[in-house]
């Protein structure tokens, strides 16, 4: 009752309702919503701001409770060994909570929203992020913070009510709502970055940072969304801020490796990525992207010793499959490179990379039709590479 006793007048009610949509394969998926209202009794402590912010987290907490219930007892989540928070961790970063309507009259902050979730999607990410170990942690650390932050509210609150509290009282409160204000930013922040809207990740992130500085993992994450943008040198300044407020996050070294690579800077990019794997020994990305560096420097029997230790670490990680394929195809193993590639396509058919590379296997191996058809799908997915060596042939796409 300790969290939730931060406010004592909660009207809270819940409306579940289940329907079934139809795919075009007509096999059915589960959309669950939820729905809670909740007020907050704002103390003399309180702005407006900080019985918002404390009351958006109260409400997200019970929402994900009842959706986390859900999910243990009537999907195959229960078969993850994961415990109760971790479930609620990673339901966090998968599930937007939706203000319907919120009311603030100076004292109280009334808030009304809901989730909505379709399980068979939602059990999928929760296998996906629960072998992404370093994003495991990311979500784990968050809702330690957000709880050490909710205890501490509470507790300086109850402190300054019976007047014990002072001006040191008031700042360490402050504070603590700040806290909790960031990690909601970086946790919207995650969301966008999941779902590659890194535009308003950025915004997040940049918002997470601008009220708290040292928020290392914000940092990362607009390092990785630098790269992402072709930004190397940016990526590079944000990863080196990172790691320099938290030396033990695995993601910024990750994130730095891979502006390194960016730059061409391959041993570099080599260090940074042992680190961490150091940090993250169970995390698959970081011998992903070693496979390339070494890759790039033509060390094709590590770049593959990489990609299989990333494939052993994840199995449904399609970017260590194409990494494999495509050090296969460069020892001229071309059959098996090409068993690689289609391992990728399956688990991520946009994969415009992989149809390429594909193409070339194929084209090494007499049989120019079906390389032609890899090179069309590459093409039709956006990739430059496939564009211009159809153009070069006269072939429409």
């Amino acid at each position: 009752m300790g969290m939730r006793s931060v406010n004592r007048n909660i009207s809270s009610f819940l409306v579940f309702s289940m329907f079934f949509l139809l795919s075009a394969t007509t096999t059915s998926a589960k959309v669950v919503t939820y729905m809670k209202e909740y007020s907050y009794q704002a103390g003399e402590t309180d702005s407006k701001l900080s019985a918002r912010t404390i009351a958006i987290e109260q409400v997200k907490r019970l929402l994900l409770e009842e959706l986390g219930t859900y999910i243990v007892s009537e999907t195959t989540v229960k078969n993850f060994e994961l415990t109760k928070d971790q479930i609620s961790s990673f339901t966090t970063g998968i599930v937007m909570t939706v203000i319907i309507e919120e009311k603030w009259d100076g004292k109280t902050y009334f808030l009304k929203a809901k989730i909505t979730a379709d399980t068979d999607e939602l059990v999928r990410l929760i296998d996906q992020l629960r072998r992404d170990h370093e994003q495991s942690m990311n979500w784990e650390e968050m809702r330690k913070k957000t709880e050490e932050a909710l205890k501490e509210i509470e507790r300086l609150k109850k402190e300054i009510e019976k007047g014990k509290g002072d001006k040191v009282s008031q700042e360490k409160y402050d504070k603590a709502v700040n806290e909790l204000n960031a990690v909601d930013w970086f946790k919207k922040g995650m969301l966008k970055y999941r779902t590659k809207n890194n535009k308003e990740a950025m915004e997040a992130f940049d918002k997470a940072i601008e009220i708290d500085p040292n928020y290392a993992r914000a940092y990362a994450g607009r390092a990785a969304i630098y790269y992402e943008w072709g930004k190397h040198s940016q990526a590079l300044r944000e990863s080196e801020q990172a790691v320099k407020i938290d030396p033990n996050v695995a993601w910024g070294f990750n994130t730095r490796g891979l502006a390194h690579i960016g730059l061409i800077n391959y041993q570099k990019a080599i260090e940074d990525l042992n680190k961490a794997m150091e940090l993250a020994p169970k995390w698959a990305w970081p011998y992903c992207n070693r496979s390339t560096a070494y890759f790039m420097l033509k060390n094709y029997h590590q770049a593959l010793e990489d990609a299989n230790k990333a494939i052993e670490l994840d199995p449904e990680l399609p970017q260590a499959y194409f990494k494999r394929g495509r050090a296969l195809a460069s020892t001229n193993n071309l059959q098996d490179a090409i068993k690689s590639f289609n391992k990728t396509v399956q688990l991520d058919p946009t994969f415009s990379w992989s149809f390429l590379q594909r193409g070339y296997a194929l084209l090494k191996l007499g049989k120019t039709e079906e390389a032609v058809e890899d090179f069309k799908r590459a093409a039709n997915l956006g990739n430059k590479d496939a564009e211009n060596y159809l153009k070069q042939k006269g072939i429409p796409w």
